[in-house]
């Protein structure tokens, strides 16, 4: 399902059973998360393990003139939404526009490890919600194993 913005709109019963529904039919969700929209019931979405995922498919389009392609602040936009404060919630925004948004687009597996994919971004923070909310120059971008980005300058 894409971006699914009504959800956040209808009444709680309505939106329990649609949750269900959902659910039941092994659907997951994509969103951008765009201003102005009611909030999605992630933790809902979560609770049920329904896959949800953060993304972008609008990059200074007719649709939204801020799209840039930068995850960070599409989960930064996210958390805004959202009203999220806490630690936690801020590492999940994240999480929601890197590890768990992988699966949407064929790359499941997100770890440092011999064999994967070699995708990084570097920036200077001292944890990961720091990083969401100062969103920082990104000092090193590697993708596909080959460094794209270094100390913000693009390089491709």
């Amino acid at each position: 399902m894409s971006h699914g913005f009504a959800l956040g709109e209808v009444p709680p019963a309505r939106q329990a059973a649609l949750l269900d529904r959902i659910t039941e039919a092994g659907i997951s969700l994509a969103t951008v998360a765009p201003v102005r929209t009611a909030p999605l019931p992630w933790t809902e979405l979560s609770a049920r393990e329904v896959p949800v995922g953060l993304g972008t498919d609008g990059i200074r389009d007719l649709w939204s003139p801020y799209g840039d392609g930068d995850v960070l602040q599409i989960a930064l936009g996210f958390a805004r939404l959202h009203g999220l404060r806490t630690d936690e919630d801020l590492v999940a925004a994240v999480e929601l526009a890197t590890r768990r948004a992988g699966s949407f687009v064929g790359r499941g597996r997100h770890d440092l490890a011999p064999g994967c994919r070699a995708d990084v971004v570097l920036v200077a923070a001292e944890n990961v919600p720091d990083a969401l909310m100062r969103v920082p120059v990104r000092s090193l971008v590697i993708a596909g194993g080959r460094v794209v980005v270094r100390d913000g300058e693009l390089l491709v």
